[in-house]
């Protein structure tokens, strides 16, 4: 019998460690629900647009912005432009994503 309080306990654990990921995706303001999604045209994969994904919030892994082919760059020659969805706090690790 004490083997199974053992594993009851280590469950409940688990279950306690657990966070709720129900609000991150809506807030409320002015008492109507609205959500958090990036609303943004298609991406056109085959002009090398790149989704840039980064763990900000500690949970999932969250879209932050879009690395695209820009036309050109200070030499002539097509380099890539990042547009950032998250704040300016996390410029660095946009930067440092984009780079990949």
């Amino acid at each position: 019998m004490n083997y199974s309080k053992k594993t009851r306990a280590t469950k409940v654990d688990i279950k306690k460690k657990r966070h709720s990921l129900a609000g991150l995706g809506s807030s409320w303001t002015t008492g109507v629900r609205r959500s958090k999604r990036i609303k943004r045209r298609p991406l056109e994969y085959w002009k090398g647009e790149r989704l840039l994904y980064a763990r900000v919030h500690n949970s999932l892994p969250t879209i932050i912005g879009v690395k695209y082919l820009s036309p050109t760059n200070n030499h002539g020659q097509p380099g890539f432009k990042v547009e950032s969805f998250v704040a300016d706090e996390y410029k660095d690790l946009v930067d440092l994503i984009s780079l990949h």
